[in-house]
């Protein structure tokens, strides 16, 4: 009954990992198309570019967004987004 209960545990811990993964990539994606692609220009795809690419693509944005006036994006949305773009590679 133990071991059981262990299982059941874990497999309630992994599921909340996933809904958590699931609710980031979802704000991301979110932020990514109200920012960037509604706001600013054509987005390129998420598989376009490595997670090392994009990092030095979105610190790139972020001071765009400065210069031209916009609020660049939170440190929250900022994780958001990237993991949106990263979550397949």
């Amino acid at each position: 009954m133990r071991y059981k209960s262990k299982l059941i545990i874990a497999l309630l811990f992994v599921l909340s990992l996933n809904a958590q993964a699931d609710e980031t990539y979802e704000a991301g994606k979110e932020v990514y198309e109200f920012r960037c692609a509604d706001t600013c220009h054509q987005t390129p795809t998420a598989s376009g570019f490595k997670p090392k690419q994009w990092r030095i693509i979105l610190k790139n944005m972020q001071k765009r967004m400065e210069t031209s006036g916009m609020p660049p994006l939170t440190e929250q949305e900022l994780e958001q987004v990237f993991y949106f773009l990263t979550a397949d590679q």
